[in-house]
C-alpha cells in the first residue's frame, strides 16, 4: 500500500514528460513551416533564397533552428549572406529568440544597375535578438555588432568598431503620417572615417548615437517610388536624441529630418555644442572652411553661448541644418553631404 504514492508520482511524472515532448515536437514543426511558408514568401516576390542542414534541434530545454550558408538577395537590391545563423528560443516562451550570426556575414544594397549603394562586412558575426507577438509579427529586434567595415557608394570604406541597433515596431500601423511606424536606437562606437576622405577632426569618432522615429507608412522596398510615395505623403524622421563625441567636438540636440523633392536629406536639428573653438581650428587646418572665416565664427558663435564648460569653453545652442546638400551650423556650412542615389 506504501508503494501507490510512489507509482502515482512516477505516472504523473510521465504524463507530464509526455505532454511537454508532444508541446516541444508541436512547436519544433510550427518553426519549420514558418521558416517553409516565410521562404515560399520571398520566392514569390521575387527573392532568391539559399541554404543548407537546415535544422530544428535542442530538446528538451531549448527549440533550436540552425542552417548554413545562407545567401538571401531580394528584388529590391537588399543582400546578405553569412556562414551560419542559430536562433534560438525557450520552449515555455518561444516569442523571445536569441540570435547568433557566426562565422563571416555580409549585408548590403545593391543598385539597380548593379554597383553596390552601401554594404557592411562583419567579419566576426555578430549577435541579437527578436521579439514576437502572439500573432508571430515582429514587435522587436535587436543587433549587436563587432568590429566590422561599411563600404560607401563610392567604394570608401569606414571602421565601425562597435554597433547596437535596435528597431521596434508597435501593435498597429501608423493610420497617417503623425504615427510612429518604426522607432529605432542605434549606437555606434569607434568609427573610423574613410582614410581619403578629409575629416573636420582627426582621430577616430568615439561614440555617435541617436535615437528616432520614423512617423508615417513605411515603404515596402528601398526603390525610389516607394521612398517617394512616403515622402509626399509626409513621412518624416523625428530624431529625440542625437549625441557626437569625437576629439574636443560634443554635440547633443534633437530635431527632424526628411527629404526633399529630388529625395536628398533635408532637416533641422537644435543642439548645443561643446568644443567649437578647438573644431573650427580643425576646420580651417584640414581645409574646410578659409581661417579668416574660422575666426569669425569663433567670435559669433561664442556671443551665441550662454553656458561654459568646467574649464570655461563656451556651450553654443545653435541649429544644425541640412539642406541643398549641405550641412550648415548656425549660418556656417561645413561639409557636403554625399548625394543619396536611390537607383
Amino acid at each position: 500500500m506504501r508503494a501507490k504514492p510512489f507509482v502515482s508520482l512516477i505516472v504523473l511524472f510521465g504524463i507530464a514528460a509526455a505532454g511537454y515532448s508532444a508541446w516541444w515536437f508541436y512547436l519544433a514543426g510550427r518553426v519549420r513551416d514558418g521558416i517553409t511558408d516565410w521562404i515560399a514568401q520571398q520566392r514569390a516576390e521575387a527573392a532568391l533564397i539559399e541554404y543548407r542542414d537546415l535544422e530544428i534541434s535542442g530538446f528538451p530545454l531549448s527549440l533550436t533552428a540552425s542552417a548554413a550558408d545562407v545567401s538571401i538577395r531580394r528584388a529590391d537590391g537588399l543582400q546578405w549572406r553569412g556562414s551560419a545563423v542559430i536562433a534560438s528560443a525557450r520552449p515555455w516562451y518561444p516569442l523571445d529568440i536569441g540570435v547568433n550570426l557566426l562565422g563571416s556575414h555580409q549585408a548590403g544594397l545593391v543598385q539597380a544597375g548593379g554597383d553596390p549603394a552601401l554594404g557592411i562586412d562583419a567579419p566576426a558575426g555578430a549577435k541579437g535578438s527578436v521579439r514576437l507577438d502572439l500573432s508571430g509579427a515582429i514587435r522587436r529586434m535587436t543587433v549587436d555588432l563587432g568590429r566590422s567595415t561599411v563600404t560607401l557608394p563610392d567604394g570608401q570604406q569606414a571602421i565601425l568598431g562597435r554597433a547596437e541597433v535596435t528597431a521596434a515596431l508597435p501593435e498597429a500601423p501608423p493610420a497617417d503620417h503623425t504615427a510612429t511606424a518604426l522607432s529605432i536606437d542605434a549606437r555606434l562606437g569607434d568609427v573610423r572615417p574613410p582614410p581619403s576622405v578629409t575629416t573636420p577632426l582627426e582621430g577616430d569618432i568615439e561614440t555617435a548615437a541617436v535615437t528616432a522615429r520614423i512617423k508615417g507608412a513605411l515603404p515596402d522596398r528601398l526603390g525610389r517610388p516607394a521612398i517617394a510615395a512616403w515622402s509626399e505623403s509626409g513621412g518624416t524622421i523625428d530624431i529625440d536624441s542625437l549625441t557626437l563625441n569625437w576629439g574636443p567636438l560634443r554635440i547633443a540636440g534633437q530635431g527632424t529630418l526628411a527629404f526633399d523633392r529630388d529625395l536628398q536629406p533635408i532637416g533641422a536639428i537644435s543642439a548645443a555644442v561643446e568644443g567649437v573653438n578647438p573644431t573650427m581650428d580643425s576646420l580651417a587646418t584640414a581645409g574646410i572652411v578659409r581661417p579668416g572665416d574660422a575666426a569669425m565664427a569663433k567670435m559669433a558663435l561664442t556671443l551665441l553661448s550662454r553656458r561654459t564648460t568646467a574649464d570655461n569653453q563656451p556651450i553654443v545652442e545653435a541649429s544644425l541644418t541640412v539642406q541643398d546638400g549641405w550641412l550648415y551650423f548656425g549660418p556656417i556650412r561645413l561639409l557636403r553631404i554625399p548625394r543619396v542615389a536611390w537607383e
